[in-house]
Order: C-alpha cells, then structure tokens, then sequence
C-alpha cells in the first residue's frame, strides 16, 4: 500500500468509532465533522486549501497530512491567518478563535510549534501542549496507543492530492471489476466516487473534477498501450470490457500483469513471460 494512502486511511479512522475492536477516534469523540481540499480566505483574501478542516461544538482544527521528510513548518504558519468566517460554507459548527493547527505523519519529523499525530500503526500524539482545546487534547490523550493496523480497513484508494502514478495504483482493484461477469462498465466520475470512497461528499466540485481529468488521463493510457484489445471507451463515457474479452483465467492473468505494468512501470512483460510457469 501506498504511503500517502495509508496515511490518509489511518487519519480518517480517527473520526470514526467501532465496536470490534473497541475503539473511538478522538476526533469522533468530541464530535467533529470535517471536509477535504476545501478552499478558504485570510483576512487578506489570499487562497488557502488544508487537506483537513474539521469542526465541533468545541473548537476547529486544520490538519496537514504529509509524506515528506521535510519540516510543513512554514506551511502550517500560513493556516493560521486563514478567517474563522469560511467555516460557515462547510460546516454546522463555527468559530471566531483561530484553529488548533496539527500535522499527521507517518513517522516523527520536527513541524515547528504545532501537534502533531503519528499514525502508522500505534498511534502517536506529539507535541499536544501546542493545543489550545481542552477537549481534543483529553480526546487525543485517551487515544494515544490505539492500534489502527487492528481496525477494520478504510477502502479509500484516491485522494485529490495524487500524481497520476499514484491514481495508476489506486484503480487497480476498481479497474479489475469492469471484467467481471456482468459489469455495465463505469464512468470517470463512477470510478472517482469509488476511489474517493467516504471523501467523496467532503470534496469540493473542482476538486472532483480535476480528480476525473486525472482518471481520464490514466484510463486512456491504460486504453492504448497496456489493454487495447480488452478495455474501450464507449459512446456513453464508460469504460467497459471489450466484446473481444472472454471470462477466462489466463486471460484475467494477462489483464492482472498488464494493470501490473501500467500501476508500476517497468520492463514490459510479453504474453509468454506472463504465462511461463503458468
């Protein structure tokens, strides 16, 4: 799995509960609701878009996720001249105060003055005394140690962030089911509310529209150089399995090596290679 995915489906189990295993995201408990990829003003009216914006009776927060080795300092100082006032557009609970800022990672790396989560496993809470709510910090405190390898797994498998390498890999197992017996084919958008899976709703109209340029884009190379024989692009918009394309397990392998090649690029397999220990 992908680190930036993993990343996001562990952040987004912390606003969700369970039964089995017993476990309440802090998030959750506090009653926070939350949206993706949101665009927002400063006093000043310049543009800032937080990968997390989550609000509850208690406070606001902005989350930074990130996979880089590098401090997010200097970007998280600029969330904090984001105006409270956007809150309105997109959630129930608004705010005057200025935000708790925190950065979720998968691995400790020095973010300057701000909380921050580590949630690759067991989860980690850094830095909370940089928290001015109470209540997420008790919250975030009675959190700290969960195991979020145990919970049941978020299908998240795009996000709006992504290069298209990264789409590549996501689509896999959604492309795998256009092949199935009786598959109407999917569009662009089908194939991104699947990605998107629960973000779907708490993205923004540009956001998911630049998602399906993306898919587009890596769906017609998929088309054209890896499955042509076996994948199409009909008059509807959808991408459906060819009538040439036959149930048949050596023919789902070959489809299986190709996406293969098309999700990791590297030295191309040929039709004998796939199959010759088959």
């Amino acid at each position: 799995m992908d680190d930036r995915i993993l990343l996001w489906r562990n952040t987004i189990q912390l606003f969700h509960s369970y039964n089995r295993p017993d476990f309440v995201g802090p998030f959750k408990a506090i009653g926070f609701s939350y949206v993706v990829e949101r665009h927002f003003l400063t006093k000043q009216g310049e543009e800032r878009k937080p990968d997390i914006v989550a609000s509850g009776e208690s406070g606001w927060i902005i989350l930074e996720l990130t996979t880089q080795t590098g401090s997010k300092e200097p970007k998280l100082d600029t969330y904090k001249a984001i105006d409270p006032r956007n809150l309105n557009q997109y959630v129930s609970n608004t705010h005057d105060s200025t935000p708790d800022i925190l950065s979720s990672r998968l691995s400790f790396v020095d973010d300057g003055p701000s909380c921050q989560i580590i949630v690759k496993d067991i989860l980690r809470v850094e830095k909370e005394g940089y928290l001015d709510n109470q209540d997420l910090k008790d919250a975030l405190g009675r959190a700290k140690g969960a195991d979020l390898s145990k919970l049941p797994e978020i299908p998240v498998a795009i996000v709006p962030e992504m290069k298209s390498k990264e789409i590549r890999r996501g689509l896999v197992d959604i492309v795998m089911q256009l092949f199935e017996p009786n598959s109407d084919g999917k569009t662009s958008l089908q194939l991104v509310e699947e990605g998107l899976e629960r973000l779907y709703d708490r993205i923004g109209v540009t956001e998911k529209r630049s998602l399906m340029n993306k898919v587009n884009n890596v769906m017609d190379d998929l088309i054209k150089n890896h499955l042509p024989e076996y994948l199409e692009l009909t008059k509807e918009g959808k991408y459906k399995a060819t009538e040439k394309f036959k149930q048949h397990h050596k023919t789902m392998g070959h489809i299986a090596s190709r996406l293969g090649d098309w999700a990791a690029p590297g030295p191309q397999k040929t039709w004998d290679d796939s199959f010759a220990s088959r």
